[in-house]
């Protein structure tokens, strides 16, 4: 195995391991919001997608549009432990 190849597949598990974890965080807001979740899922799914691909204009479009018209959706957003985090790595990173 060469080495493009012991980079590139850590860097895909990384990745992988990425979206999992963003996944799994978006899930437990899902959860925990229930109903209210169905009314704001587009919004929401625009967020998770943006965060999982790092894309910081599409994050930042998304965020600001939930603040802006959704406050208690954004509060949510960042009062959840784990997406909270999630969001303060990928600002730490430049996204």
């Amino acid at each position: 195995m060469g080495d493009q190849e012991v980079f590139s597949s850590k860097e895909e598990n990384k990745e992988e391991k990425h979206a999992e974890r963003v996944t799994s965080a978006f899930n437990s807001l899902e959860h925990k919001l229930g109903e209210r979740f169905t009314k704001e899922e587009e919004r929401v799914l625009g967020i998770r997608e943006a965060a999982i691909r790092r894309d910081k204009a599409e994050l930042e479009k998304h965020l600001g549009a939930a603040k802006k018209e959704s406050s208690w959706l954004y509060e949510e957003l960042m009062k959840h432990p784990e997406i909270s985090a999630i969001m303060q790595e990928l600002s730490i990173m430049g996204f």
